[in-house]
């Protein structure tokens, strides 16, 4: 049973790790949306991506047709329509290929949603003095991610590059909470449906508590994994193989080990245990996606 169990991390991180190659282009799209701490006074706001060539060797025509229906202002820098760093990092709205569409979702908070969220970008700010402010560069990590830009202390009269601090903030407290809310959750159902199904030896609970606690742990994880990193089709598409995998597992395993009642009723307790808590982890996952988008 120990190689099956050694087997079972293996195969969920295997999912975990690679399901977002898979939804990549299809279903919802990354976000990312990004915090401004420490600035006074009115500024514009802009992502900017790497580009290959050269933005003065590409001139773009009728520029203000970019902007007009995905900035967030009526009027876009002009500053940043042919700019580029030393780096080759040049403004999304131009130079990113899908259309960066950016909504203000607060005093001092961005959204850029629909098509999809560069993996590696740095922020800039032009304030209503024409000076630019432009952060160092990062990799965004979550699949909807949530950055905070500080310039605090930061000199904002003159232009300044590679200035403040930018981090992603990881949901490390939700899903935590999460996590020991499916795994609880479904080790109370299965041990409850195993009393009503009249095993009452303490070596029977002992079995589907330790079975459970590694077989949910793992396709937890694997769940939580790709819902971060991948999107929630990703945590679906990891819930539906998972729970197929753990489901004939857990009934061979129930078959062979649990001994106080027969055969027959340790594998039809595997199978209503199984779907019970199959249709809770849909229940929570769903509500997951409404609270959490």
């Amino acid at each position: 049973m120990k190689k099956m169990f050694v087997f079972l991390f293996f195969f969920f991180s295997f999912l975990a790790f690679n399901v977002q190659t898979v939804s990549a282009d299809i279903g919802p799209k990354a976000t990312a949306e990004v915090t401004i701490i420490g600035i006074e006074g009115e500024y514009s706001f802009e992502l900017l991506v790497p580009y290959r060539g050269d933005v003065t060797e590409n001139p773009l025509e009728d520029w203000e047709n970019y902007v007009e229906y995905d900035y967030y202002k009526e009027t876009y820098p002009e500053r940043l329509v042919y700019f580029q760093d030393e780096d080759g990092f040049a403004a999304c709205s131009f130079y990113y290929g899908p259309p960066c569409n950016y909504r203000q979702t607060g005093e001092h908070r961005y959204r850029m949603t629909y098509f999809s969220a560069p993996r590696v970008f740095k922020v800039a700010i032009v304030t209503e003095d024409d000076v630019l402010i432009v952060s160092e560069r990062i990799e965004r990590q979550m699949f909807q991610a949530s950055f905070t830009f500080d310039l605090t202390g930061v000199d904002t009269t003159q232009d300044q590059f590679g200035v403040g601090v930018i981090n992603e903030e990881l949901p490390i407290r939700e899903a935590i909470s999460s996590f020991f809310l499916r795994v609880i959750l479904t080790i109370g159902i299965e041990l409850g449906i195993l009393a009503l199904f009249m095993y009452r030896k303490a070596g029977s609970f002992k079995l589907v508590g330790i079975v459970n606690l590694i077989s949910q742990t793992l396709l937890t994880l694997g769940i939580l994994i790709a819902y971060y990193y991948a999107s929630i089709f990703g945590a679906i598409a990891i819930f539906i193989i998972g729970e197929i995998f753990v489901f004939t597992f857990e009934i061979v395993v129930y078959a062979i080990k649990l001994k106080e009642k027969s055969i027959k009723r340790a594998v039809i307790y595997g199978f209503v245990a199984n779907a019970t808590t199959f249709m809770a982890t849909i229940f929570i996952v769903f509500i997951e996606a409404l609270l959490y988008g």
